[in-house]
Parts: structure tokens; C-alpha cells; sequence
């Protein structure tokens, strides 16, 4: 990986578990149209109520099971800790909405402390924040809130990605929102990097075995007039799609640094290699203990990136694209799957593009997920090799190190928060086009394979513009590791 090389392939849509015939118990659900509130029919309300109480207030779904959608096929994604059904062809979203006569009738904003929990804003910035999201425009910025009186801060909210960042210092936060009657729920709601940290506590001793056993091999060649073309394209990020930055990193002058030169970097080698993104934050200091292992023991260039998987185990059995979208119609919990944790990453095509789950635009500064990682280092180790006897006292200097370095370790005991406030971490991985449609496929969220930009993705990718959507990588180490792919 000179910055990091990653993956594509596609296949058929995975279906969902039948639905149950939801009790409604008085409860109603509408969606907005204009200033106006129109209840779903019967059908549809029983479908979103059975999901609300099987999956959760803080759940997203992804379903063509809506009444109106008959014929059309159309996936709609479903959030209902923001509240919203999104078309995902056309992008359009409408709020929507539960009413029961036995809810409050105020949703709840939280916000993620230092100490590692929930707080709630006070009645003043909860009533404010209520009234931003009602009004469907993210980001948004405001100076009026109590906590800021005599600062005169500018305070930026993304509602897509649920982030709260001061554009004076930089400091990001999570922030949440608790539904008029939801179930009230603290704590950390997981994100896709420390749900692979899940995958290596639940690890056995037998799969400790660390990359590249195979040294598989590939014939790679474009021509030189295809070649010649891409650069002319230019960066793929660029591609019929102005360099906006958006009101988050534009403020912030580290930010607006790196994507200038992630972007320079796209230019560099737009000729012979797709490029991806994937945004992480708690996870980062298990990709950098990954990525200094791939360096002893196979060269890995670890001075350029991190390195989000090398344990081998998982990729004995699905091994690229192909094979995982011979699997993925098998998993109810699509890419919650712990088969695809313990292979696959989820990944942007784009830096600039909006994207419905994950802009990079919005989740730089702050990444994803926040939790603990309580023995996962360890295991980590353990898993790679280190004897039994080294692993506590190693642990503690990884994390005494990550913290003089300014990497937030605040999930593992010993760590502590970094002082930038700013969590995020953004992998740029690059991987020939020749491989693309091998490890890598067009994805909507949940995984779920997008057909649409299936021609194959190489081609979508080579051809098409602006590119947009997210893809699902199967990052495995024989490849991953070598800069040549």
C-alpha cells in the first residue's frame, strides 16, 4: 500500500426475513409532505412498526416492501433514529414520524462526553436542534446555544452522520437523537470498526494465523491509450464534480490540507488505479499495531497506512467479491454479519460525493463509532504471535505510545482521550482497476449489492461521472499487503 490499495464485484439483491403482522397498540405512522403530515397506509405501518419494535429506535433498515413501491422495485433506506425514508435512486428523503398516545411527546438530544457517555443538551439547544432537523437542512450552523454564551463559537451539526463540530477548535463530538416514544437507549450504538474489534475477542486460539500465505499472483496491463485516458479524466473524485469541501473541513485548516492533497494523490495515479475511502476512529490503533506487524513480517509499507485487516482465518473461506455475494443472501444481518467483519470494509468511491450513510465531507474530523476496546489489544496480540507472558506489559507500552503520539485511546483502559478532539481517521486505498471487480462491489448500505453501478464497477468507475455510492471491499491480506496491487 503506497497509501493503501483496496477491492470490487456484485451479485444478486438479498431478500428479507418475512414480515410479522405488527400489533399497533395505538401507535400511527406518518410522513411529511411539504408542512403537512399524511399517515402510511395500514400495510405500510404495520411493516415499519414490526421493524421499529423487533430492530429498535436506533435502528436502519433497508426494504422494497412499501405499498407504493409495487412495480417499481425501488430500495427505500429507513432511519429511525433520524427519522427519515430516503429513496436510494432518486436520493430523496422525507422525515417521518411514530405518534402513541402512551409517548412523550419530545425527542431527546445527546451528546457524547469526555467521560464516555451520554449527556442530554439542556431544554434551550434541545428545542433548537429539534427544530433544525424538522426542517431536513444538514448541515447546519448556529452560535446560539447555551453552553456557547460568551464564546461566540460558529457550531456546525450534521444530522446525516450525527457529528457536532466546533469550527473554532476543531473538536468534533457525536451526538444523538432519542425519537418521541423510543425507547431510551445510552451508551455506544456500534459502528463498523469496533464491531471488528467484536470479531477478534470472539476469535479462537486456532485462528491466530497473521496474511499472505498464498502469494497469489495476477497478470496486470492496460493499454497505454486507456491509460492515457483516465489521466486525462483526472482524479476520480473530480470527475464532473466541483471541489467543495463543504462548511466542516473548509473551516478547518487541517482538513482542507488533507483533502487537497488526497485529491493530488487521486490525480497521481488516476491512470491505472481506483481509489476508495473508508473512515474509522476507534479502531485506528488496531489497524496501526496491524500494519507495524505487516511490516516485520511482510514488508508492509506501514509508514504510509494503517492496515484494517491481516488475520488470515476469515479469508479461507470467502477469499474475494465473488464469493461474499455468494454468501451475503445467507445473512439476516447483512453486513452486521461476523463473516463479513472479520473480512470486509466499507468503503466511499468518492471524497466529495454525498453519500447517504458516511460523506467523507462530514465524517472526516470525527470518524466513527465511539466504545471501548476493553482486551481487544491484547487478543490482537495474542492472535499475531506474542507470547502469552509479553502481552500485558506490551499492551501498556502500544497505548503508552499511541497517546504520546496523539492517538485517541480513550476505549482502552490506560488511554485517554486526544487532545485535537478530532478522532477521525480517513484511509485512502488505492488498487488496480484490473483487480477491482475481484475484490470490491457496489453497495448500498447494509452491504446490500447496487446493481446499477454493477457494470462491472471497473466500468462504472472508468466511464461514468460524478462517481458516487458505497462499495464493500474484501480486504485481504495477499493482496492488500503489496504495493505492486
Amino acid at each position: 500500500m503506497r497509501v493503501a490499495r483496496p477491492r470490487v464485484a456484485m451479485s444478486p439483491k438479498a431478500k428479507e426475513p418475512p414480515l410479522k403482522k405488527a400489533k399497533l397498540n395505538g401507535a400511527v405512522w406518518e410522513w411529511q409532505d411539504g408542512k403537512e403530515w399524511r399517515a402510511f397506509n395500514e400495510a405500510d405501518t404495520s411493516m415499519l412498526e414490526e421493524r421499529y419494535k423487533s430492530l429498535g429506535a436506533k435502528a436502519k433498515f433497508v426494504t422494497t416492501d412499501f405499498s407504493f413501491n409495487k412495480g417499481y422495485d425501488t430500495m427505500y433506506e429507513v432511519n429511525f433514529s433520524k427519522m427519515q425514508q430516503v429513496n436510494t435512486d432518486s436520493k430523496k428523503a422525507r422525515n417521518i414520524r411514530r405518534k402513541d398516545d402512551k409517548s412523550s411527546k419530545k425527542a431527546s438530544w445527546e451528546w457524547w462526553t469526555d467521560a464516555g457517555d451520554w449527556a442530554q443538551f439542556n431544554e434551550q439547544d434541545n428545542e433548537l436542534l429539534e427544530k433544525a432537523f424538522g426542517s431536513g437542512i444538514t448541515p447546519f450552523m448556529t452560535k446560539k446555544l447555551s453552553f456557547n454564551v460568551g464564546y461566540d463559537s460558529l457550531y456546525i451539526f450534521d444530522f446525516d452522520v450525527m457529528t457536532q463540530v466546533n469550527s473554532d477548535s476543531g473538536t468534533s463530538r457525536k451526538i444523538q437523537r432519542t425519537v418521541a416514544g423510543g425507547s431510551k437507549i445510552f451508551g455506544h450504538v456500534k459502528g463498523e470498526d469496533d464491531a471488528y474489534a467484536d470479531v477478534l475477542l470472539a476469535g479462537k486460539d486456532s485462528d491466530a494465523t497473521a496474511g499472505a500465505a498464498k502469494g497469489v499472483t495476477f497478470d496486470l496491463g492496460l493499454s497505454a491509450a486507456f491509460v492515457a485516458a483516465q489521466k486525462k479524466k483526472g482524479a476520480q473524485s473530480l470527475r464532473k464534480q466541483a471541489k467543495a469541501y463543504g462548511p466542516i473541513i473548509t473551516k478547518d485548516k487541517h482538513g482542507s490540507k488533507c483533502f487537497d492533497d488526497m485529491l493530488k494523490i487521486e490525480q497521481e495515479f488516476s491512470g491505472e488505479w481506483v481509489v476508495f475511502y473508508h473512515s474509522y476512529s476507534c479502531a485506528a490503533i488496531l489497524y496501526e499495531v496491524q500494519a507495524a506487524v505487516g511490516s516485520v513480517l511482510f514488508r508492509f509499507k506501514a509508514e504510509f497506512a494503517g492496515l484494517p485487516r491481516i488475520l488470515a482465518h476469515g479469508f479461507k473461506h470467502i477469499p474475494n467479491a465473488t464469493r461474499m455475494l455468494e454468501e451475503f443472501p445467507k445473512w439476516p444481518d447483512q453486513d452486521h454479519n461476523p463473516a463479513f467483519k472479520a473480512v470486509g470494509l466499507c468503503a466511499t468511491s468518492s471524497l466529495l460525493a454525498h453519500d447517504s450513510e458516511a460523506p467523507a465531507k462530514s465524517v472526516f474530523l470525527a470518524g466513527y463509532s465511539v466504545g471501548s476496546l476493553a482486551g481487544v489489544l491484547e487478543k490482537l496480540l495474542g492472535s499475531v504471535g506474542v507470547p502469552k507472558h509479553k502481552i500485558p506489559t506490551l499492551a501498556k507500552d502500544i497505548v503508552k505510545l499511541a497517546c504520546d503520539h496523539g492517538l485517541d485511546t480513550s476505549g482502552i483502559p490506560g488511554g485517554k482521550k486526544c487532545k485535537s478532539g478530532r478522532s477521525g481517521h480517513m484511509l485512502q486505498i488505492f488498487l488496480r482497476r484490473e483487480l477491482c471487480d475481484r475484490y470490491v462491489y457496489p453497495a448500498f448500505p447494509y452491504g446490500v449489492p447496487d446493481k446499477e453501478r454493477d457494470l462491472p464497477l471497473s466500468k462504472y468507475l472508468a466511464e461514468q461521472a460524478p462517481v458516487q455510492g458505497q462499495v464493500r471491499i474484501t480486504l485481504n491480506p495477499d493482496v492488500f499487503l503489496r504495493a505492486t496491487y
